[in-house]
């Protein structure tokens, strides 16, 4: 098993230093206008839909999440409450996202930008994606152009969901860490509230700032907590008509209570009857108890030593924090469409510069290899979901466990956590 982690690290590493010379962002906005340039001529020659060749399922229109928004600040206007009722949807659907975003409508915005508002959320993700990754080298280039064009990040750019805007701000986040100064490094949770408040979930990752050495930042990160609480305690009859509107479904989409829904089916013959809450709870149990377990055995392996240098607190490492807490976040506590998986993309700086610069007798870099591996390939098996009736979510637990692991071999010891680290920008 030693010798496969070690060729595919190996692998990876050498693709990873390729072509140094060549900007990798070029070879990432490529592939991207190439995907694009195939699906429309598909459409324009022959009049053929191509999003279900390239695993994503069609919607019955483009940028179908945006419209959901735009039409709500149309109903808005006339006086409905869209969380409730919103029948400027053409589809009749409720507003599936928090109220603030109803601050929309003081731009004037109404159905007819839907189109133009998707564009500009589809260019503020490529934007934030290549001043995330900042300058690569070709070969990084083509495993994030892979990540990129793979189906659940392509259909969160073809929906134009939220989930896409919120990436962008959290790389605003790990953007004013990467700046290093002592303002800009306490703002930085802010701006994870600031996410917080446009879907929820982006508050697991709060905790990343407790393990990169740096006190203000820890207390900023904590004073975000708190305030989250009372923004959650005040709006809470709109977080419960949110999560009952919200639709939640097998494929296309991740969550530890998948699996375990689909083995009491085959054992017991029969979906899962009880309450949704009690299912969710259930499914947490063996994600809990796996995740303690590898985190351990990982830690005692693979953790700092004693006297060993503990990582600098970089800008690349909040963003594995980041990405990582929110994914096993989400994964233990909802079921979520593939589109979430958006945030994966925030660990990949991490993982490569770990796969291409850790010591080749270093298993820690093997354990990277096969946590970037492991990511790339949840962000594609998901369109395979209906062909391998729900076998694809054990990728989705080997990425949990994987970037559990990956956290606990990389998480400073306890005593140097106390021990703020020196400042720089990177």
């Amino acid at each position: 098993m030693r010798r496969v982690d070690g060729t595919l690290t190996s692998r990876l590493a050498r693709l990873l230093a390729s072509w140094p010379g060549l900007d990798g962002r070029v070879v990432v906005l490529g592939a991207v206008a190439v995907y694009v340039a195939i699906a429309g001529l598909a459409r324009l020659l022959w009049d053929v839909d191509p999003r279900p060749w390239l695993g994503v399922p069609p919607g019955p229109s483009l940028f179908f999440d945006t419209r959901n928004i735009t039409a709500a600040l149309e109903c808005r206007r006339l006086g409905y409450d869209p969380l409730v009722e919103n029948p400027c949807d053409p589809w009749d659907r409720p507003m599936f996202y928090p109220r603030g975003w109803l601050l929309l409508r003081w731009l004037g915005l109404d159905q007819s930008d839907t189109t133009a508002l998707g564009m500009l959320i589809v260019v503020l993700f490529l934007a934030s994606l290549c001043l995330l990754t900042g300058r690569i080298s070709a070969g990084e280039g083509i495993v994030v152009a892979v990540a990129i064009c793979s189906p659940a990040v392509m259909l969160a750019l073809e929906r134009a969901n939220m989930d896409v805007v919120l990436f962008s701000v959290l790389v605003l986040a790990v953007l004013l860490w990467r700046r290093g100064t002592t303002v800009s490094r306490i703002l930085s949770p802010f701006v994870v509230l600031l996410a917080a408040t446009g879907k929820l979930y982006p508050v697991f990752g709060l905790p990343a700032y407790a393990l990169l050495r740096h006190r203000r930042a820890a207390l900023a990160a904590a004073t975000c907590g708190l305030v989250f609480l009372i923004y959650v305690a005040v709006t809470l009859d709109d977080v419960r008509t949110v999560a009952t509107t919200a639709t939640q479904g097998q494929y296309y989409s991740y969550g530890a209570r998948i699996l375990i829904g689909q083995v009491y089916h085959l054992v017991v013959g029969q979906d899962w009857q009880g309450a949704s809450m009690a299912a969710q709870a259930i499914a947490a149990v063996p994600l809990l108890l796996l995740a303690v377990s590898v985190w351990v055995w990982f830690r005692r392996r693979l953790g700092p030593g004693v006297g060993e240098v503990s990582p600098a607190p970089t800008a690349e490492l909040l963003g594995f924090y980041l990405g990582t807490l929110i994914y096993v976040g989400t994964f233990a506590v909802f079921k979520n469409y593939d589109y979430r998986l958006v945030y994966l993309l925030l660990t990949l700086p991490q993982l490569m510069q770990w796969v291409r610069q850790g010591r080749p007798d270093d298993p820690r870099r093997s354990l990277a290899g096969l946590g970037l591996a492991a990511v790339v390939l949840g962000l594609w098996i998901g369109t395979l979901s209906q062909q391998l009736n729900l076998l694809d979510e054990l990728v989705s637990w080997a990425v949990a466990g994987l970037l559990v692991a990956l956290s606990a071999a990389s998480v400073p010891r306890l005593s140097t956590l106390l021990t703020p680290a020196r400042s720089g920008s990177r």
